[in-house]
């Protein structure tokens, strides 16, 4: 079975995780998934105050998904 998941090849405390990432623009939230896990799925909101809710990850990837070419959310400036 492929993993989504390395160790560094320089050993270490660094993993990689091959994440895919998409935006729900129903929900508002970010999706974030190792495609090949049954167990890593999870969403983060830009709502401070949701359980959820993390605005600088969020901004982050949804940077990330404009310059990937994909739907996602407004971006700003500082984001």
């Amino acid at each position: 079975m492929e993993s989504d998941v390395r160790r560094s090849e320089k050993g270490g405390n660094t993993a990689y995780l091959n994440i895919g990432v998409w935006y729900d623009a129903t929900t508002g939230h970010i999706h974030m998934t190792l495609p090949h896990s049954a167990w890593f799925h999870t969403t983060v909101t830009n709502d401070a105050g949701s359980k959820r809710g993390h605005p600088n990850l969020f901004g982050k990837l949804a940077r990330a998904l404009k310059q990937a070419g994909v739907p996602g959310p407004e971006v700003g400036e500082e984001d």
